[in-house]
């Protein structure tokens, strides 16, 4: 039951940042502008919660070794750090494009960490299926913008 929410919550994620990215497709500011605010604060908000999701794994002592937990404590901050940078970036190209390379940079951490034992296979293959749904979304309003 857990897996199912997981993955019904995370492909949620991903349909709401479609919805925003649909958006884009308007020529009226009045849509565009907030619809680009949007999107860059709602995925840099979902890249800070997967670095919380790292924190978490990393912190239990069941998987891995303490240098291997330790590493993924280290890994799990560069989320949110970068995630709030992203907020700084010069303009939305910048922002949407550096928000796409995260995805891939944490998707990247999270098959690291799962090669450790910190993740379940599971939970790799969902972050693998939904991380290729996002890049494909945030490629499209990339695009757009």
């Amino acid at each position: 039951m857990v897996r199912r929410i997981v993955w019904i919550f995370s492909m949620a994620g991903a349909v709401i940042l479609a919805g925003i990215t649909a958006m884009l497709l308007s020529n009226q500011s009045h849509i565009r502008v907030p619809a680009i605010a949007a999107l860059v604060t709602f995925a840099a908000v979902i890249l800070s919660y997967l670095g919380g999701i790292e924190w978490g794994l990393a912190l239990q002592e069941r998987g891995g070794t303490e240098r291997t937990r330790a590493v993924g404590l280290g890994l799990s901050t560069i989320p949110a750090l970068a995630a709030w940078g992203i907020l700084w970036a010069p303009s939305p190209r910048w922002q949407v494009g550096a928000a796409l390379a995260l995805f891939v940079v944490v998707w990247g951490a999270d098959l690291w960490l799962a090669r450790q034992g910190l993740i379940p296979s599971w939970f790799v293959d969902m972050r693998t299926a939904v991380t290729a749904a996002v890049c494909v979304i945030l490629g499209v309003a990339l695009y757009l913008l």
